[in-house]
């Protein structure tokens, strides 16, 4: 098959001005941005795991410099600092709660 023939199939999902277009642009990308977040998220874990001074950083410092390199949204380098953890295991505990609530959808 040629490459020619393979045309993306694609969906635009902003909202249009006036509110026409994709009725539920906002949840979507709400979606998508607490998934990388949270993709990121698990990278610092990961790395945390593998490098004590990431562990410190991360764990006794709440270290804005090391939170922002990974990308970390405010809000999220907000909720960090106020979780209380004294290791590596606690925050990680705090997190997975965190994203389950977030994950649970909002009732009628």
């Amino acid at each position: 098959m040629a490459l020619a023939d393979q045309a993306p199939l694609v969906m635009d999902i902003l909202p249009w001005p006036h509110g026409h277009g994709f009725s539920g642009a906002d949840t979507w990308w709400e979606y998508i941005l607490s998934h990388e977040e949270e993709q990121r998220l698990d990278q610092l874990l990961g790395t945390a795991l593998l490098d004590e001074d990431v562990c410190h950083r991360l764990v006794n410092q709440r270290d804005h410099s090391l939170l922002t390199a990974y990308g970390l949204s405010e809000e999220t380098q907000r909720w960090l600092r106020s979780v209380h953890a004294d290791n590596l295991v606690e925050l990680a505990q705090a997190i997975v709660a965190r994203s389950k609530v977030s994950s649970v959808p909002a009732g009628p």
